[in-house]
């Protein structure tokens, strides 16, 4: 396994000043069978080599950032997993042999069941956004297609839309994303019409207008922020329809989303997200993705665990807290409940409405 210390990582940064981040994030939840004590022991596991080294690294050093800034009582210790599942097994085995009480990652769906098959002490929250790895055992924090879906439908509720269609892509994101989607129209009583696959311009300037039935929908969900959406999200707007985005739309340059009408997405706290994100290029000159406000999020809420009387920490049934991307908590089935933010372009700022 290789070591990355702050040091090597962090290079030249300053160890003055201070950041006012995330204070609410580390606050436990109390009751009356819950009490806080010591955070707990916090792993972290990240590909540091290999591939997607650069994104491990850039997490690493978004967490770092906010511990050596914040003046917290504990420190994350990280564990580089590299490219495969084995290395992801065998960090896991060294975290837990360290005594974590808490894992926080791996990243990737196969990653996380490979060390969930370690049979780990320490409770898991993966970073993942499949849902199904909760039959492994393990907590899953990140992104789901159901976190944009449910704030989403919110919004188009909250606007008095009537109905509402959706650009479902292909694969495997598209078929959780319509299933997502059609879960949180009915539990929030929003019209939803049929989903547009596979759409020509022509085709879905139609299906825009009317669908089977004659009917239009007044706004339209795009999961999917590639060259097809985009250029079916700037028709849907000329053609006077809401256009609403999933968490992938936070990452597209704001230039290029200023220009589409009644453009808005899902993503994280603008003040929040920007104010570290802001930190973190000032320090480091380098730019800060969602993925890794993802990481400060979950990092933060497992120092914040609070523990029972047997002195056992507890992931579920807490108050949210407040994190870069919305307030977060974790249900009994393992699964997290998250309300992303709804932004829009305004002017060349992404601005929170909703």
């Amino acid at each position: 396994m290789h070591t990355f210390t702050r040091r090597k990582l962090l290079g030249c940064l300053a160890a003055t000043g201070s950041l006012p981040l995330l204070s609410a994030c580390v606050a436990p939840s109390q009751s009356r069978t819950l009490i806080p004590t010591e955070p707990a022991r916090t792993a972290m596991l990240l590909p540091l080599t290999g591939p997607q080294a650069r994104l491990g690294q850039s997490m690493a050093k978004a967490v770092w950032l906010v511990e050596d800034r914040s003046g917290l009582r504990q420190r994350v210790e990280i564990f580089d997993t590299g490219p495969s599942p084995v290395g992801a097994a065998a960090a896991a085995r060294l975290a837990d042999g360290a005594g974590a009480e808490v894992i926080v990652g791996p990243l990737f769906a196969d990653h996380t069941a490979s060390v969930m098959k370690t049979k780990p002490r320490a409770q898991v929250i993966s970073l993942s956004n499949d849902d199904r790895l909760t039959e492994t055992g393990a907590w899953v924090f990140g992104v789901t297609p159901a976190h944009s879906a449910e704030a989403a439908v919110a919004f188009t509720k909250q606007k008095g839309f009537g109905s509402m269609a959706m650009l479902q892509p292909g694969g495997a994101f598209g078929v959780r994303s319509a299933e997502a989607l059609a879960r949180a129209a009915r539990a929030q009583r929003v019209k939803l019409m049929p989903p547009i696959q596979n759409a020509n311009p022509g085709d879905f300037n139609r299906r825009l207008n009317a669908n089977a039935d004659g009917v239009a929908a007044d706004s339209i969900y795009i999961p999917a922020a590639d060259a097809e959406g985009l250029k079916l999200a700037r028709m849907a707007g000329s053609a006077g329809k809401a256009v609403i985005g999933s968490l992938q739309w936070a990452d597209v340059p704001p230039d290029t989303l200023g220009d589409i009408k009644s453009m808005s997405f899902t993503g994280p706290d603008p003040t929040l997200f920007g104010r570290l994100s802001s930190s973190y290029q000032n320090e480091l000159g380098e730019e800060m993705g969602i993925i890794s406000g993802l990481a400060v999020d979950a990092v933060m809420l497992a120092f914040g665990l609070p523990r029972d009387r047997r002195g056992q920490v507890q992931l579920a049934g807490n108050a949210p807290v407040e994190g870069l991307l919305g307030q977060c908590s974790f249900r009994k089935d393992r699964t997290c409940m998250r309300n992303l933010a709804i932004l829009q372009v305004n002017n060349g700022r992404i601005v929170k409405v909703g």
